[in-house]
């Protein structure tokens, strides 16, 4: 499976009868596997770089070169439905069943293997509209599993959580990426950016991708929020 290549790529929306926002050009090479957080203050443009990548909004210059299938996880309490949390983790295998208006059986029973895989076999009955935010987000991601996407976007998926579930969706994160897919992470959770392969960064008019020891070091956490961080974001321990 050859990787994601972004080219130049500059992200951002024309405003009709208002300011353009745009992004400064990314070059960016993701290989299969890798899990890279995308970081960066409120408004800074995560979420239209994560759907630029997508295909749900065009680029305004350069190109994204895809090497297979992209699935988009919106934010949390983007996705409201009322039927079941099986029947929604199969609806990732619909794509496959263009000719068709239903989901076959093998359908529901890859969707019940990657509940189970994520431990939340026991929500599968449960209406989706009625979950929690941490056991929406698992049963969001089995969905994933799932699906034949080659990358997976994901916009704030550690948002709304409690320790708990957060650790999980981590986890099943990182099991994505172990199947040979790229996910590309937006979060505003920085133990989480530590532990990612690489940190994409988008500061007032920069963006860097970088190693985490970089991206996460005091004076890189200063630019983009304008905070002091007296502790690696990781662990907690005092940074020298």
């Amino acid at each position: 499976m050859s990787g994601l290549v972004l080219e130049a790529l500059v992200a951002g929306r024309v405003a009709r009868g208002g300011a353009d926002f745009r992004l400064p050009p990314l070059d960016l090479a993701a290989r299969p596997g890798e899990v890279i957080a995308l970081i960066g203050p409120n408004g800074a443009g995560k979420t239209t770089l994560l759907k630029t990548v997508a295909g749900l909004i065009p680029p305004l210059a350069g190109r994204v070169s895809r090497p297979g299938p992209v699935a988009y996880l919106p934010p949390p309490g983007a996705v409201s439905a009322g039927f079941s949390a099986l029947h929604l983790a199969a609806l990732g295998r619909a794509g496959r069943r263009r000719w068709s208006p239903g989901l076959a059986p093998e359908d529901i029973e890859a969707a019940r293997a990657a509940l189970a895989r994520l431990e939340v076999a026991d929500l599968a009955d449960r209406p989706f509209d009625r979950l929690s935010s941490g056991q929406q987000q698992l049963v969001l991601i089995a969905r994933l599993f799932v699906q034949d996407a080659a990358v997976c976007l994901l916009d704030e998926p550690l948002a709304l959580l409690d320790p708990a579930h957060a650790q999980a969706v981590e986890a099943a994160i990182r099991a994505l990426a172990a199947e040979g897919r790229i996910v590309l992470a937006s979060s505003h959770h920085l133990p989480f950016a530590a532990r990612a392969d690489r940190v994409l960064a988008i500061g007032p008019d920069w963006i860097e991708a970088a190693a985490p020891a970089h991206a996460l070091s005091p004076d890189r956490v200063r630019a983009l929020f304008g905070v002091e961080t007296p502790g690696c974001p990781c662990c907690g321990q005092a940074l020298s």
